[in-house]
């Protein structure tokens, strides 16, 4: 465990700095490719890269028996379906800034759901983080405006929460499957994905004018299948396995970060005094959550789980 302690932090913020570049790259790609349209391609593209990597480690064959068909369902309708879909919308009626910022909710989420299925143990100072970061989110959801990056802000907001609820939800079942094989894993959950998104986007394009998207949409959706959808969830599988969840709840709060960085600079979008008080209310959060994160889990750990 020691050993490979290093190595998952080091993928979990390699991850982080993926996944915060997609609150940029999906805004961009959703000005031209309807949402759930979007969500499907994303995971078509994930799936045409998995699945010849899964059957090259022997695929089903890699899988405990029998099949775990009810955790892998939950693990693709919470992380693949309902959390892509709801951070796609979110970006489409919100600014990536604000989508950024509600997001940093999510380490709070997550620890609040570590306590309550996963039974780890609940401090004063990790309930205090969760508090400050409900607190720095709300700051950011009063001071959303209207505007054309943010059409419709307080329903962006409400989609972006349903977001983080989502991917909390995933990462509780993924921790129920984090020895099995991740890349079977991700493989299996990204096609059901797949196949759950196809009819919800025919009927999409159905009802919908849209023209042919560009080359630099196209580009995003690439990097959204490939880097962030089929290396980063294997990645994030990994740190799963070998970290404490609430942990690895705390690191992603470089994904927000990023996610502002990177609006700012990229999106030009404006960064308001508001949105700087609710995000350093948020952060403040995630720091007394994360300073006592490692003992914590040092505390938790069985002997299996150190050995």
């Amino acid at each position: 465990m020691a050993s490979s302690r290093p190595l998952a932090i080091t993928a979990l913020i390699a991850v982080m700095l993926v996944w915060g570049s997609t609150f940029v790259v999906t805004k961009a790609a959703a000005e031209e490719i309807p949402a759930l349209t979007l969500a499907l391609i994303r995971f078509a593209v994930a799936s045409i890269v998995l699945v010849p990597l899964a059957l090259w480690r022997g695929g089903l064959a890699r899988m405990q028996r029998p099949l775990p068909i009810k955790s892998l369902l939950l693990m693709s309708l919470s992380g693949i379906v309902l959390f892509t879909i709801a951070f796609n919308y979110a970006l489409v009626f919100a600014s990536a800034t604000q989508g950024s910022l509600i997001y940093a909710l999510l380490p709070a989420a997550i620890a609040a759901a570590a306590v309550l299925f996963l039974h780890e143990r609940p401090t004063r100072r990790r309930i205090l983080g969760v508090a400050l970061s409900i607190l720095g989110v709300a700051l950011v959801i009063a001071a959303g405006e209207q505007s054309g990056a943010s059409p419709q802000p307080l329903v962006g907001a409400l989609w972006m929460i349903g977001a983080v609820v989502a991917w909390t939800a995933y990462t509780v079942f993924a921790k129920r499957l984090a020895e099995a094989d991740q890349l079977v894993v991700t493989t299996l959950i990204s096609v059901l994905g797949v196949a759950v998104l196809l009819p919800m986007s025919a009927i999409e394009l159905t009802n919908t004018q849209w023209t042919m998207p560009s080359t630099q949409a196209w580009l995003g959706v690439v990097f959204l299948g490939v880097v962030a959808s089929a290396l980063a969830y294997i990645a994030y599988s990994y740190a799963l396995r070998e970290l404490d969840a609430s942990l690895v709840g705390v690191f992603t709060n470089l994904d927000p970060l990023v996610g502002v960085i990177t609006a700012v600079l990229v999106l030009d979008e404006t960064l308001h005094s508001v949105h700087i008080v609710g995000g350093a209310v948020a952060f403040a959060g995630m720091w007394l959550a994360s300073t006592e994160s490692h003992s914590v889990e040092k505390t938790q750990r069985s002997p299996r789980d150190a050995s």
